[in-house]
Order: C-alpha cells, then structure tokens, then sequence
C-alpha cells in the first residue's frame, strides 16, 4: 500500500464564536443575539437549534456547533472539522 502526505495548504477556519460574529452582520434575522438563516460566502446556512448551525458541504449537510471549527477548503467548500482533529492536523500561520 502506498502513503500519502497531504500537500501544505493554508486554509481559512473559525471557532463557532466567529461564525456566529460573522453570521450577526449579514443575517436579515437575529433572534436573542443568534443569526438564523443567513448567507456565507455563497452557502445558505440554517440555523438547527441551540448552538447548532447546518452547513451545506461537499458531502451532504452536517453539523457545526462549539465543539468544532468551521474550515473554508481551497475551492470556498466548507466543511466542519471537530476541534481535537483540527488541533492534531493544522497550526496557525
């Protein structure tokens, strides 16, 4: 079997905190300081009850809440990572 190292690519990725910071000044909708549905950077975004957002990705939808950072692939694909994965596979730039 042959092995793979993954090319070193700089990425774009947001704690929940920043997501939501984000999704307050687009949002048509804020509701006690929560953006619901809103646009970002081309993907409709749902909120999916507390601390808990849907995100449209590559694979289907999936869920984005605190415990995960949300990473904008090289394409403007998003996909959420959860964070003990994210920590073990990049470092800040």
């Amino acid at each position: 079997m042959a092995q793979f190292r993954k090319k070193p690519v700089v990425i774009e990725a947001f704690t929940f905190d920043e997501f939501v910071e984000e999704g307050r000044k687009v949002a048509k909708s804020v509701v006690d300081g929560i953006p619901w549905a809103f646009d970002f950077r081309g993907h409709p975004i749902t909120h999916g009850g507390e601390d808990l957002y849907i995100i449209p990705t590559l694979e289907g939808y999936m869920n984005f809440g605190p415990d995960a950072m949300l990473i904008v692939g090289v394409k403007g694909e998003l996909y959420p990572c959860r964070r003990d994965i994210f920590e073990q596979t990049y470092e800040a730039v």
